[in-house]
This record gives structure tokens, sequence and C-alpha cells, in this order.
């Protein structure tokens, strides 16, 4: 019997091109990076229950994320991604990390990420990861926030590591980035599925851990308007779940990444900072909202961030770090003479799809 090939969908083929692009993009470091710590800095966040205190946050060097198809992750080529990793530095790196001196700024979260999932043991090893939880019980911290996908977040992989905690309160990071399936497993092109989220939101319950969930702003191939819709839509399925708080994270483009090949041939901007504004406002009255301002201010590494004009950027900016610690609407600025006239529109997916397949056309890697 002659095998005759299905056709793939028009999502299939558009899901199928951003992966192999997004991996063609990824570029292990010409000689390996040290193994300190590539990112230190002190703030202070507001909990889903109003608390504002002191957060320490650390990305650890490390061999990088395992599943590295997201289209506007430049997290993989800053680190020692496709060269082998040494567990034991990783728990150097915390031990360090953990040592107070008397002019660091005081703080009872410690923010721990490894570019990737913390929960996933090609990662971190199991054992690694028990080491790293007895250490951070050791230190007197309050609570400590990781991230993972969320096939990594489950009662085999959690229970060890509460319990190696003790009173250490834990939050864990998860990037669903999107409740819209098309959305998060084609355009964001990250391998979580919505049974694998719910799964891990219900282990996490069992154990008291707290769930941290990110939801992306105007991921690439979104129009504005759409990305607010797709805003307010994840924000409403997350609560549904009975999770409390969002982080929102304005997407930025930065070298090295789907985003930024789609930004330099003129089929992408990172969302206005207005467009931040208007999801944030939106959510408001549905969930503690925060903003990963981060992204707003350009701290880090080379990246287009969200911007608006020059009377308003600053004061956008200034007013996010503000409601993101206060959650007071009136924090955030009213207007500006450059501010786009924003409704949200239906996610119309099959139009979606066929402007997304014909904009890569000429760009992305060809599929059989």
């Amino acid at each position: 019997m002659t095998h005759v090939p299905v056709e793939k969908t028009g999502e299939a083929r558009l899901r199928a091109s951003l992966s192999k692009w997004s991996l063609a993009l990824r570029r292990a470091p010409e000689s390996k990076r040290p193994d300190d710590p590539r990112y230190i800095s002190y703030d202070r966040i507001r909990l889903q229950d109003g608390r504002v205190i002191g957060r320490k946050k650390v990305i650890l060097m490390s061999g990088g994320c395992s599943v590295p198809t997201c289209t506007m992750c430049p997290f993989t080529n800053e680190n020692n991604y496709g060269l082998q990793a040494r567990p034991e530095a990783l728990v150097d790196q915390v031990a360090r990390v953990l040592a107070r001196t008397p002019d660091e700024p005081d703080y009872e979260v410690l923010a721990l990420y490894n570019d990737g999932s913390f929960f996933a043991p090609r990662e971190i090893p199991r054992d690694v990861q028990v080491v790293i939880a007895r250490r951070v019980a050791a230190a007197g911290v309050r609570m400590l926030v990781v991230e993972s996908l969320p096939q990594f977040v489950t009662l085999k992989s959690l229970r060890p590591f509460v319990a190696a905690l003790g009173d250490v309160e834990l939050e864990v990071g998860i990037g669903l980035q999107s409740s819209d399936d098309l959305v998060r497993e084609t355009l964001v092109n990250t391998r979580v599925s919505r049974a694998a989220f719910e799964r891990a939101v219900v282990a996490m319950r069992q154990l008291g851990v707290r769930p941290k969930i990110y939801l992306m702003i105007k991921p690439p191939l979104l129009t504005e308007a759409e990305a607010i819709t797709d805003v307010v839509e994840s924000v409403d399925y997350v609560r549904a779940l009975g999770i409390e708080g969002v982080t929102l994270c304005p997407t930025r483009v930065s070298r090295d990444t789907v985003a930024w090949q789609l930004w330099n041939a003129g089929h992408y901007q990172p969302p206005n900072l207005w467009t931040v504004v208007e999801a944030v406002r939106r959510a408001h009255e549905a969930a503690a909202v925060r903003v990963a301002c981060i992204n707003l201010r350009g701290t880090d590494f080379e990246s287009v961030f969200p911007d608006s004009c020059p009377e308003c950027a600053d004061r956008i900016v200034d007013g996010l770090v503000r409601y993101s610690e206060t959650g007071d609407l009136s924090d955030l600025p009213r207007s500006c003479a450059c501010r786009p006239a924003l409704e949200p529109v239906a996610l119309d997916r099959p139009a979606i799809v066929d402007r997304s397949l014909e904009l890569l056309a000429p760009l992305a890697p060809s599929q059989p």
C-alpha cells in the first residue's frame, strides 16, 4: 500500500517553521563562560496578600533551557547552552549568593533562576535541587522563587524539594504566556500545554506551593489590539483556576531570536507602552497584577524595548514600577498626545495563521 502523506494544517506548518527557525538561531558560546551568576539585582515586590518586601533576584550561569524553542527568548544565548554543565558549579554559585555581606540590601525573597526549568533533571539533577533547597533553608530566607516549565512540576519533583526547604515558602514561576493554544504553542512556540499547566497547578496546590504565572503582552505576530484581548482572556483563564495573581511580561526583542529577525524585517514591534498600560488596566479588576519592569528598563542586555514617545516613556515606566509595588491604578499615567486609540479585537485564529505564514515565507527556514 502506498503511503500518502497527510498535508499539515496551516497552524502545524507555522509551528514547525517557527520551531525550526528558533532552534537554528541558538548559539553555544565560543568558550565556556565562568561559573558566576550572570545577573543579580535587588528590588521590592508586592505579594498577592498586599505585603511589600525586599527581593534578591539571581540568574545562575547554567547550561540553559533544555527546550529552547520560544520565539522571543534570548536567555539561551546568554549562558553555557550546548556546553556540558557541572551540577556542583550551580551549588557553588548558590552558596556564594547566600553569603550575606554587611552592605547588602535586606531581602526576604530569593528569586533563583537558571535560564530554564529548575525542576528539569537534565538541567539540574534531582539531588542537586535538594542540596540547593537545604542551603536556602539554612540561610534564613523567608521565600524562594524558582521557575519551570509545567511538565516538570509534579508531585514527584516537588515533594523532596519542599521537604528540604522546611519553613521556607516556595513559589514556582510558570511561563504560561497565553491561555490561547495558537498564541502559546505556535506564536510563542513554548512546549506548554493546558493539560500540563493545570496538572502542575494541582500538584502545587496539594503541597502548599504558590504558583507565579507569567503572561506575555504582545507575543510575536500579534497586533496591539489582539495582544490586549489575549491578556484579558488569559487572566480570566488563570483566575478560573483559582490563581489570584499574574505577572505581565511586555515582550522585548533580543538578538538571535525569531522576534529579532521579524523586527529586522519590519514585521514586528514590541508593544507600545500604552498597550502595556491598557492591558494592566483591563486585567486589574480580575487579578493582582505585576509587570516585569526589567523588560522596560533595558538593564541586562541589548534589546529593543517597549516604548512610546519621549514625552511619556519614562513617566509610563515609572508608573508601572510603582503600580507593581502598590497595586494602585492611580499610579499609572492617564494619557499623552501620542497615545493610540486601542480597542481589543477578537483573536481570528485562521486569519492570524494565514497572515503569519505569508510574513514568514521569505524569512524562515523552509519546511518539507
